[in-house]
């Protein structure tokens, strides 16, 4: 298993906590890190099937993971934007 991987699921797992003492029920939480894994890793897909025709595409590795898998579409947004500034 990609170390990566690890690391996407201890983050997970720390946000979950995090939401769970902020008030927040279990189910409600794990709907909150789910929606994130979803959007992040779609909007990833997504920049990376349309490259051939913008010409620009994310590289898939423990960076863009991490973003997009814990902080969602927004995360993805800064890692396309980091990646246009390098």
């Amino acid at each position: 298993m990609p170390i990566a991987v690890l690391y996407a699921a201890a983050l997970a797992a720390a946000l979950l906590l995090l939401l769970s003492l902020l008030g927040k029920s279990f189910s409600q939480s794990l709907g909150v890190v789910a929606g994130n894994f979803v959007s992040g890793f779609g909007a990833l897909a997504l920049i990376n099937w349309l490259a051939p025709t913008a010409g620009f595409y994310l590289p898939i590795n423990h960076i863009t993971l991490l973003a997009g898998g814990c902080l969602g579409l927004p995360g993805t947004m800064l890692a396309a934007a980091l990646q246009t500034l390098g």
